[in-house]
């Protein structure tokens, strides 16, 4: 007999990711029963998995906020390849991770039926420190290695990571695609972390 509320032709993934598209076509007015019909099961399949549509939208947001592996490969990168390079690859998959989950956090604040949601709009996200300091043993590493000028790595990570996130919730509140594009925007980003924009021989004063 088959297990109730675990049909074996639709795993969590499914259903999280057909949930995903109605959230974001319908915000936070999609109901189970939408939600369900995309993926031909009956509501109680959903709240057997989770017990309230808010709890349902907070596993959506969540799954997203996973170190992405080009990101977790860099600190393995260190002193190989050129820093530039290692850090557009780094970057693109912070960006990529950043449109996802952004249009969610920001329905979440939008509601105040979201009370499921209230603890990752409120407090800091372990993700975010993570991020930094990955990048921040980067830094730290090259300079080590005498590729990188003794600088302080948290910071310059941090600066890094904001500049990133700027970016992206500048795009999707402007609701129009950058025409720089993000490629464009993080080389511009990593070249002046890098080399910065005095005139070659400049000081202070």
């Amino acid at each position: 007999m088959q297990p109730r509320g675990r049909p074996i032709t639709l795993t969590d993934d499914d259903l999280l990711d057909a949930a995903r598209e109605v959230f974001l076509a319908r915000g936070l007015d999609a109901t189970a029963s939408e939600i369900a019909r995309k993926v031909h099961i009956s509501p109680s399949v959903i709240f057997h998995r989770y017990k309230s549509k808010e709890a349902l939208f907070s596993a959506v947001y969540e799954r997203q906020l996973s170190v992405p592996a080009p990101f977790a490969r860099l600190a393995r990168a260190a002193g190989t390849g050129e820093i530039a390079d290692n850090l557009l690859t780094a970057g693109m998959s912070l960006v990529e991770l950043t449109q996802g989950a952004l249009p969610f956090m920001m329905m979440a604040c939008s509601s105040d039926r979201m009370n499921v949601f209230t603890r990752h709009v409120r407090t800091h996200h372990p993700l975010r420190k993570k991020l930094i300091a990955i990048l921040t043993r980067y830094f730290e590493t090259e300079t080590r290695r005498g590729r990188l000028r003794d600088v302080d790595g948290e910071l310059v990570a941090r600066t890094f990571f904001g500049g990133i996130i700027h970016y992206v919730m500048a795009e999707y509140v402007e609701r129009s695609a950058d025409p720089m594009g993000a490629p464009a925007y993080l080389r511009g980003l990593i070249d002046l972390l890098l080399r910065g924009s005095l005139a070659h021989g400049r000081g202070r004063g």
